[in-house]
């Protein structure tokens, strides 16, 4: 494994993880990580950084603008605050294709991009925005329905009240102030990122599970074989719908794409802790079979 690093056009610096098989190969497998997420802390990185070499395949976790809660980045030689608690979602296209230029340069020619919970909005978004050389598919680890998370009973209250906050800071100048509860307990957010990722207008309304209205436009163009993988205890779509449900509109909304399948394991949380195995061996039977 060793660290890698890159650059946006926009001149943000971003650092890698990257393991490489033994032999030279023109195949990768570049990984989105979620909200508040990192390169370092998902169990199921460590037998992918194993296996995706062993079978022939680089694997590359990237740094994006949504990397941590709040985190220090570099643009063009001075310091930034970022991650995700001042992320624009939009931005996500610019950071993607980041680390595909990287991989390019680098010389892999077929491109997988594997995401898990709000990274598979973020890369589902790209494919939608971007030309599509050298990608050879996807690889959704719970594709949640972010629209559908701040808008269930449980919430919504909730969200009502931070979306209210967050647009009164905006009006009155303080946009980038956290406001002043934690979405879900667990997420700080700006007041402009909060609108951005939640108001009815929003870009991240892509795996629309709970509210059909919003459309499945982003997914139905999808012209690349997918591989969606969720669980049965997911809280990243179990609030909205039941995970099998889920799937299997999925699959039906994926009217481009060459080659579905969708996979629910029994019992799997969010996190896939346990699982790590079972999606390893499953990406790498999907992949291989393209």
């Amino acid at each position: 494994m060793q660290i890698v690093k890159t650059k946006t056009s926009g001149g943000i610096n971003y650092k890698g993880l990257l393991s490489v098989p033994r032999e030279k190969s023109d195949k990768i497998i570049i990984h989105i990580h979620g909200m508040g997420g990192n390169i370092i802390f998902n169990n199921f990185y460590t037998p992918m950084h194993e296996k995706y070499p062993q079978n022939g395949y680089s694997f590359l976790v990237g740094e994006h603008r949504g990397s941590e809660i709040i985190k220090d980045f570099e643009l063009n030689n001075e310091p930034i605050l970022l991650g995700n608690a001042f992320e624009r979602f939009e931005d996500c296209v610019e950071d993607i294709q980041a680390w595909i230029n990287f991989a390019v340069e680098k010389g892999y020619k077929k491109i997988w991009l594997q995401a898990h919970s709000f990274g598979p909005t973020k890369v589902a978004y790209y494919l939608n925005q971007k030309n599509l050389d050298n990608i050879e598919g996807v690889i959704w680890l719970s594709p949640s329905d972010m629209m559908g998370l701040v808008r269930y009973p449980d919430v919504i209250d909730q969200h009502n009240e931070l979306m209210k906050e967050a647009k009164e800071l905006i009006k009155s100048g303080k946009g980038d102030n956290l406001l002043s509860n934690r979405l879900w307990g667990e997420y700080l957010l700006s007041a402009k990122t909060y609108v951005n990722l939640f108001e009815e207008t929003a870009n991240t309304a892509i795996f629309n599970y709970g509210d059909s209205s919003l459309g499945w436009k982003v997914i139905n163009d999808i012209s690349v074989p997918v591989l969606a993988i969720t669980g049965t205890q997911d809280d990243g779509i179990k609030p909205v719908i039941d995970p099998k449900e889920a799937m299997k509109l999925l699959e039906s909304e994926l009217k481009n794409s060459p080659r579905v399948k969708t996979v629910v394991y029994e019992g799997a949380e969010h996190s896939f802790n346990g699982f790590e195995e079972q999606i390893v061996n499953d990406v790498l039977a999907f992949i291989s079979n393209n």
